[in-house]
C-alpha cells in the first residue's frame, strides 16, 4: 500500500473515530516503524496473540490510549478510572517506560468502542 493510500486510510479512520483535526494531522503523518508488529489484525477486538492475557483496570481518569508504546505516539481516545481492559502484551519505549497493549472490554466515555485495541502506560493499571 502506497503512502498516499495509507495516509487516506488513516485520516478516514481517524475521522470515523472522531479524533478531530489535531488527531487527524498527527495520525496522517504516522508511518509504521519497520519491524513493529501491533499484534492485532487491524479490526477492533481481533487479536492474534497466543499469550495468556490478564485483565486490569485504569486507576486514573483520562488515561490516554495511544497508537503505539510511547508518549510520542498519537492519542486515540481516553479511558477512565475503573474501566477494565485486557492486556495483550507489553513493551518498553525508548526511555524504558513500560506500556501495555490493551483491548477495551466496554465502550469508553472517552470515545472508544468496546473491543478497541490500543496502548496505555502500565503505571496507571492495576
Amino acid at each position: 500500500m502506497g503512502r498516499k493510500a495509507l495516509r487516506t486510510l488513516v485520516v478516514s479512520g481517524a475521522m470515523v473515530a472522531g479524533v478531530g483535526l489535531v488527531g487527524v494531522s498527527a495520525a496522517s503523518a504516522l508511518i509504521p516503524d519497520s519491524g513493529y508488529s501491533s499484534g492485532y489484525s487491524g479490526r477492533a477486538g481481533t487479536v492474534n496473540s497466543t499469550d495468556r492475557s490478564v485483565f486490569k483496570s485504569a486507576t486514573v481518569n483520562g488515561l490516554r490510549v495511544r497508537m503505539g508504546p510511547g508518549t510520542g505516539r498519537p492519542i486515540l481516545g481516553l479511558i477512565y478510572e475503573g474501566q477494565q481492559v485486557q492486556v495483550i502484551k507489553s513493551a518498553r519505549d525508548r526511555t524504558g517506560q513500560k506500556w501495555d497493549e490493551v483491548m477495551l472490554q466496554t465502550a469508553s466515555a472517552g470515545g472508544l468502542p468496546g473491543g478497541y485495541v490500543g496502548w496505555v502506560t502500565e503505571e496507571y493499571l492495576y
